[in-house]
């Protein structure tokens, strides 16, 4: 089909088009250019609609526009949730009395994933501090994302709130633990409360927009006739990765549409735990006029599509790979160490040879099934260090979406040093973050000294701590702690309690306001921690968008931010998980080594030369995390409602995700893949997770660098 992909003529334009094929073929390249034409044809910006499962995945459609002669037009990229937000804007007065809302009056307030969670802990708190959870030993957080996750789930499928914990009993069964049920009619109690909540106080979070939208908006012909006046075409990219409700959007708009593209990958489906379906999306191609299926990978080399094809032909899937011949220790270098730091040590040092020999970091990415605190540490440190003494500056970025903003070492920094700025918070600080923060902020402290100069200058007075000057420490602790270190922790000591004085008399500013000045005018400065930490100012802008956005939703203007800041930190301290940063996701272009686990690289969409599967015999490749209060297969809307979920249903959704990602990942590599595999894991225990076994079957022999003689070699 590469004749398709060079003709992007006229009469295309006004076709419905269903195309699909694997990841790498060009579709995504092949829609960039069929948009512009609409545009050079005379289509005016404003009447394509480009819809996309994450606003993330639409970053070739944004760059298309912006470096084209069309950039200056607006154009509706959008995901579902963003064009359920628009028409619920526009629709608000016809939708609000039968929704049910308190006060259909008044304006809608949008909640995020972070909003969504402050007020569902709210309602949910009181109820599992009464203990009613303490059978699934979950975190509180977790706790509340998942209540969020059933709501979503519901209005995604289809069905009632109420029917949340009866499917979900009826897959438990009633074999295992007898409080389980009980559980998840508490859950589903919680889910009605905070809903209720939500009418009374026009809050729409995610699982309420889409209610919104599928009941009372899309049925209404005013709507639709509204739809169809503003937009012409249409192209939804990815639709595998998308939900039941944007697939049946696409359903009823593409048939009216003048032209529309519509794309599928056929190996995708990496989403289905926030909704995603991709057998549902197959189902677009019945109100399309033609299909155009792709099979030429544009990214692989031979070898690697010799790899893709040996990984197909092992796990077994209906989707035949290209039949290719080339010897795989040309795509695959395979390490099995006996212990884990010898496995990490081993990928470290490989790429730093790569980069030593010209290879840009920004095509190298590491990946695991899961990035925890300890492989990311050792992984950056440990690149840096060995590129430093070859003298080279190497960076790394690391990205864990659902890693909560507490966990990361700059926000903890960020929020010791504005409790310190804002004594009407009352927040005792343990000494252990005061020396961090000081660890962290200022250049060339080690752990130990900033444990000794937290351990004298924080000091209690009336009803507040302070930091004291450096210069009232005794002569010879100075000289301990150094004089650099001193008088950069004095400036940066003078700027808080400036800050401080000002507010005593002008009124403080906004947390968020405050961490950018901190950050701009001290912490970014030469001599402190964060200045050149690519990482660290990432996390920190994170962090001031995201109390922004917080701040916007809770407190408008004219609201006491001692209040708005004091709530806003307690919302980070308890872990709660942060909304999606788009910043995060558009840093490809950053030269750097990128740390990911797997599924966050494959939501990517992004290609590289280099990739190197790092703990390949762990059992985290196939297995998903445990989610004891929701289940993202058994709440889909083709799951038999009464249907127990089963070990053999386990089995096969491991291997299918299995398959996905391994499959993914080779269709997002141009060169090779370095796989390494430790004989005991993390904790100490001997590893045999599925994908060892696949590798066995479908690597075999290629490990040329073994550290042991008993278990260097991955057996076929």
């Amino acid at each position: 089909m590469s004749d398709f992909l060079s003709q992007i003529d006229d009469s295309r334009l006004n076709r419905r088009t269903f195309l699909i094929g694997p990841a790498g073929t060009g579709k995504t390249t092949y829609a960039t250019q069929h948009l512009l034409r609409l545009f050079e044809r005379g289509v005016p910006t404003d009447r394509v609609l480009v819809l996309t499962p994450q606003i993330t995945i639409a970053r070739p459609y944004q760059n298309a526009v912006h470096g084209s002669a069309f950039g200056g037009g607006t154009v509706s990229i959008l995901t579902l949730s963003g064009l359920a937000r628009r028409l619920i804007e526009v629709f608000w007065g016809l939708i609000a009395e039968p929704m049910g809302f308190a006060n259909p009056g008044a304006e809608p307030i949008f909640l995020n994933v972070e909003t969504a969670q402050y007020y569902m802990a709210q309602v949910a708190q009181p109820i599992i501090d009464e203990g009613y959870f303490d059978a699934v030993n979950v975190a509180d957080a977790r706790i509340v994302s998942q209540l969020l996750d059933n709501l979503n789930r519901a209005a995604l499928t289809r069905f009632p709130v109420d029917q949340v914990a009866e499917r979900l009993i009826n897959a438990w069964g009633g074999e295992r633990d007898s409080r389980r049920p009980e559980v998840y009619r508490k859950a589903a109690e919680i889910a009605e409360a905070f809903r209720a909540r939500c009418k009374s106080q026009n809050l729409l979070d995610f699982s309420l927009m889409l209610e919104s939208f599928r009941a009372h908006l899309m049925p209404d012909p005013s709507v639709q006739k509204f739809i169809l006046d503003y937009l012409d075409y249409l192209i939804a990219d990815n639709v595998e990765e998308d939900n039941p409700i944007a697939h049946d959007f696409i359903a009823w708009f593409t048939p009216r549409a003048k032209g529309a593209l519509v794309i599928c990958d056929t190996d995708g489906g990496y989403r289905n735990f926030l909704g995603a379906d991709p057998d549902h999306a197959l189902d677009l191609e019945n109100v399309c006029d033609e299909t155009v299926t792709l099979t030429e990978s544009k990214v692989m080399s031979t070898p690697i599509s010799a790899l893709a094809a040996s990984f197909n032909r092992v796990l077994g899937r209906t989707f035949e790979a290209q039949s290719v011949s080339a010897p795989l220790t040309e795509a695959v270098t395979l390490k099995t160490a006996r212990f884990y730091p010898q496995m990490l040590d081993w990928a470290i040092e490989e790429a730093v040879k790569l980069v030593e020999s010209g290879v840009s970091p920004r095509e190298i990415v590491f990946l695991a099934p899961f990035l925890n605190d300890s492989m990311r540490f050792t992984l950056s440190y440990k690149l840096k260090a060995l590129a430093a003494q070859k003298g080279i500056s190497l960076e790394t970025l690391s990205h864990r979406p659902s890693r909560a903003l507490r966990d990361e070492p700059p926000t903890r920094a960020m929020i010791t040093f504005a409790a310190l700025a804002h004594p009407g918070w009352k927040i005792r600080l343990p000494i252990e973050d005061v020396a961090d923060a000081l660890y962290q902020g200022i250049e060339g402290i080690d752990p130990v000294r900033a444990r000794l100069l937290a351990e004298i200058v924080y000091r209690r007075q009336g009803d507040n701590h302070i930091l004291s000057p450096f210069a009232k420490i005794n002569p010879d602790m100075q000289e301990r702690i150094t004089y650099l270190a001193g008088e950069r922790f004095d400036q940066l000591r003078e700027w808080i309690e400036s800050y401080k004085a000002q507010g005593e008399y002008e009124g403080l500013m906004p947390v968020d306001y405050f961490w950018r000045r901190l950050f701009g005018e001290v912490l970014s400065q030469p001599g402190y921690g964060f200045h050149d930490n690519l990482e660290a100012g990432r996390v920190i802008a994170q962090l001031i968008d995201s109390a922004q956005g917080f701040r916007r939703v809770l407190y408008p203007v004219g609201s006491d931010w001692e209040t708005a800041g004091r709530e806003y930190v307690s919302f980070v301290n308890a872990r709660l998980l942060p909304a999606l940063s788009p910043q995060r996701w558009f840093e490809e272009e950053a030269d750097a080594i990128f740390l990911a686990p797997a599924s966050t690289f494959l939501l990517r969409n992004r290609v590289v030369d280099y990739q190197f599967w790092l703990d390949c015999g762990s059992s985290g490749w196939s297995e998903r995390l445990e989610q004891p209060l929701t289940h993202p297969y058994v709440l889909r809307r083709d799951y038999p409602a009464d249907q127990v979920w089963s070990d053999e249903l386990e089995e096969d959704t491991q291997k299918d995700a299995l398959y996905r990602i391994v499959i993914g990942l080779t269709r997002r590599c141009r060169k090779q893949i370095y796989l390494a595999v430790a004989d005991l894991g993390e904790s100490g225990y001997e590893q045999r997770g599925m994908l060892l076994r696949v590798l066995q079957r479908a690597v075999g022999g290629t490990d040329e660098t073994s550290t042991s003689e008993s278990s260097d070699q991955v057996e076929p």
